[in-house]
């Protein structure tokens, strides 16, 4: 496989919170990652969003993130019964084997049903999904 151009485009994805993290605080490779889909395919987990929320400690930094979602990303995904099953599924399968956290689990979930990769620095915390497509991002 020949190695990607780090400037061409990328299809959609569903970013998880450690990329969001990253493009906060103006990390060159997670704003080039961002920058590169288009905006019509940048997404999150309604997960994601909140686990950000939870981190601001002020009404300025609310309001940055606020403005940040609005304009970086096309969609947050809403939880829906289908996902929640789907989590629910993979907590029975892995609890007591890979101890995942229940966050990352949803945010799997949440990929899994739009059949969309998920960008994260964080493969251990997903690499033992099934089916779940990756697109891992170093720092």
């Amino acid at each position: 496989m020949a190695p990607q151009d780090p400037h061409s485009q990328v299809s959609g994805l569903i970013f998880d919170s450690d990329i969001l993290v990253w493009v906060l605080k103006k990390h060159p490779g997670a704003v080039d990652l961002v920058e590169r889909v288009p905006l019509a395919e940048r997404r999150v987990s309604a997960i994601s969003r909140l686990e950000l929320l939870y981190g601001c400690r002020d009404r300025v930094e609310l309001h940055n993130l606020r403005e940040h979602f609005s304009s970086k990303y096309a969609e947050v995904v809403p939880l829906s019964e289908k996902i929640t099953a789907s989590a629910e599924h993979l907590m029975d399968r892995f609890v007591l084997s890979r101890r995942p956290d229940v966050n990352d689990v949803l945010i799997a979930a949440t990929a899994l049903d739009r059949d969309e990769v998920l960008a994260t620095a964080n493969r251990k915390h997903f690499d033992f999904v099934p089916a779940l497509k990756l697109k891992l991002f170093h720092p």
